[in-house]
């Protein structure tokens, strides 16, 4: 016998969705925050350097950008994202959901971190 609003193995409670998308925006959004600020301060000690006759070359040797860690990073998290959508894949073709299914997500996300292991011993300076 079926008890009417009841949650099947299969099923997930779409209160559960509304929360990850609520915990997902909070992050992205304070993210946000921390780069802009991250940005203010970088140019108003570049100014006070300035300020204190310091030269540019120093001034911007001490901020400089550092675009080949950002290229690792983006290539981390893409690595690292499409190791889960893949998990998420096999753990979707291995109905009910279960134990097994913490385990599929577990091995697929460590062998993304693994690929980007990989590839930073490889592609690192």
């Amino acid at each position: 016998m079926r008890i009417p609003n009841s949650i099947t193995p299969t099923e997930i409670d779409p209160d559960v969705y509304k929360v990850s998308v609520i915990i997902l925006l909070i992050i992205i959004g304070m993210s946000f925050v921390l780069t802009i600020l991250r940005t203010l301060l970088e140019h108003k000690l570049k100014n006070k350097m300035l300020e204190k006759d310091i030269s540019e070359r120093v001034v911007a040797s001490i901020l400089q950008k550092d675009s080949y860690s950002a290229k690792h990073i983006s290539v981390k998290w893409v690595l690292i994202l499409m190791a889960t959508g893949i998990g998420l894949f096999i753990t979707n073709q291995y109905l009910p959901l279960g134990i097994h299914s913490i385990g599929i997500m577990t091995i697929s996300i460590a062998i993304g971190f693994l690929c980007n292991a990989l590839y930073l011993n490889r592609f690192s300076k």
